[in-house]
């Protein structure tokens, strides 16, 4: 009878360790699980559905700390006259090209004092926000949807350009798109700790804007490459350069 107590009593002694081994395991399993800086909600379904007037619908866009949450499409006539908030594609972005070009309306946060996500902003609009050096050190990645996928993007580079620098082509050769983001960091108003080359798909933003009047550099542009496999979606260092001093 002892033994059969005995025996009984380490069981429920083995048990309880089990349990209290898979709790602390189930425990770090949960805690050890990197939480990722950015997590956007889907845009497949809105991506794949949405259509204006005649125009072909490109993909969906969403920036991090902004309220730009809208369709790229191929504008036409019809759309452009519609009144409705979309973004645009100027050119037939083909398979192969390394940089696709997206651009947005900027009319209401042009000054040299813009507005972040400033009430009835749209389009691009809130892309402004990034000139100030505390937003753009916590707002990082872009989410653009497209053939039926979401693809992340890392910020690289921001930049004023002027619309003889920058007339939305997109690139498809190795030597130019090299170029192209050796000249981005360069303009950049900000370092940021990004890795790009040519094997990267890169996607650029561009607005306008009058932060320096009527005739300094007039388009807003943001450069991104694309997340790859297995990077993590973490926060990343970024740095003011010289080139920030011009807008001071």
């Amino acid at each position: 009878m002892k033994s059969f107590k005995f025996q009984k009593k380490k069981l429920l002694i083995g048990i309880s360790i089990l349990i209290i081994f898979l709790i602390l395991l189930i425990t770090l399993l949960i805690f050890s699980k990197k939480e990722e800086y950015y997590q956007p909600d889907s845009r497949i379904y809105l991506a794949e559905n949405y259509t204006i007037e005649d125009a072909k619908t490109v993909g969906w866009i969403q920036v991090q700390g902004t309220n730009i949450d809208y369709p790229v499409i191929k504008e036409t006539q019809d759309a452009y006259t519609s009144g409705i908030d979309y973004l645009w594609q100027p050119n037939v972005y083909k398979t192969g090209e390394n940089r696709e070009v997206i651009y947005g309306h900027n009319i209401l946060n042009v000054s040299n004092q813009p507005i972040i996500n400033g009430e009835g902003h749209t389009r691009f609009e809130p892309l402004m926000g990034f000139v100030y050096e505390d937003f753009a050190k916590e707002n990082l990645y872009i989410q653009y949807t497209y053939n039926g996928e979401d693809h992340l993007y890392k910020i690289y580079a921001i930049s004023f350009v002027s619309t003889s620098d920058e007339q939305g082509y997109s690139i498809a050769d190795e030597t130019g798109i090299e170029r192209y983001i050796r000249q981005a960091k360069e303009e950049s108003i900000y370092d940021y700790d990004v890795d790009v080359d040519s094997s990267d798909h890169i996607i650029s933003l561009i607005t306008c804007t009058r932060y320096f009047g009527l005739y300094g550099k007039t388009q807003f542009r943001i450069d991104a490459r694309e997340v790859r496999k297995n990077e993590d979606i973490e926060k990343y260092p970024v740095y003011t350069n010289e080139n920030y001093d011009i807008m001071k």
